[in-house]
């Protein structure tokens, strides 16, 4: 078996036997891997304090094409993220967060921007940013590097383009802005005022540059919020688990 070294973030773990580990954790170099840890439930040198999930790890791990699980050899912890643990809202949207990653990018699926969208994340929850805007910002470029962005330059109806004037609707269908002479606002369809547009529009660019310093306004968040909720859930397919904790 071939040994390989990459960053990683903790996702999951689970208790197999009497003393070790199934690990889950999403890589820069592998994407998702999942692997068993030998004897981690014991004291050990190899993996002593970096097994705890959200954790940022160095992990050396061995792979063979016809076995299901990795080998996991070592790992080192390179930062705890303690600050996640120091509410059950930021343990939630960290929960959130995770579910979302293991989702879109499955085993060994390579997503070296997504890993650095996850660890900027997980990295301003622990030391205490705003929870909702940073689930915001996460949503919105996670959805976009999955392959689902947000159109907002046209009425997925009539076809008219969006001008970053007046209130527009959201239809998570059709993943898009729709006008208001194409529809009415309801729970399923959300209104959007154009600060909020304005606002999706400019985290969901590939060029922002990571960062919490992002000024955004209650309102905004509020609209948002909604919009990305039922945007994830439809073009994923589910209700997440941990979306009613959020």
């Amino acid at each position: 078996m071939e040994s390989k070294k990459s960053e990683a973030i903790i996702l999951r773990t689970r208790d197999f036997g009497e003393s070790d580990l199934i690990v889950t954790a999403f890589s820069n170099h592998y994407g998702n891997i999942k692997g068993i840890a030998k004897g981690a439930r014991r004291s050990s040198k190899r993996f002593v304090n970096s097994l705890n999930i959200f954790s940022l790890v160095n992990l050396a791990f061995k792979e063979k094409s016809n076995r299901e699980l990795a080998w996991i050899d070592s790992c080192d912890l390179v930062d705890g993220y303690p600050g996640i643990r120091s509410s059950y809202t930021v343990l939630s949207n960290a929960s959130y967060i995770v579910e979302i990653t293991e989702i879109l990018f499955p085993a060994n699926i390579q997503n070296i921007e997504l890993f650095n969208l996850l660890k900027f994340a997980l990295g301003a929850l622990s030391d205490k940013q705003d929870p909702e805007k940073i689930l915001i910002i996460f949503q919105a470029q996670a959805m976009r590097i999955g392959g689902f962005g947000i159109n907002l330059s046209k009425c997925s109806i009539c076809g008219r383009s969006y001008k970053g004037k007046g209130r527009a609707l959201f239809d998570p269908s059709a993943g898009s802005l729709t006008c208001m002479s194409c529809g009415k606002e309801t729970s399923l369809m959300p209104g959007l005022n154009p600060d909020s547009v304005h606002f999706l529009e400019m985290i969901q660019s590939p060029e922002i540059p990571l960062t919490d310093k992002l000024n955004l306004k209650e309102d905004v968040i509020v609209e948002l919020k909604e919009a990305l909720r039922l945007h994830v859930e439809h073009h994923l397919g589910r209700r997440l688990k941990s979306s009613k904790y959020v």
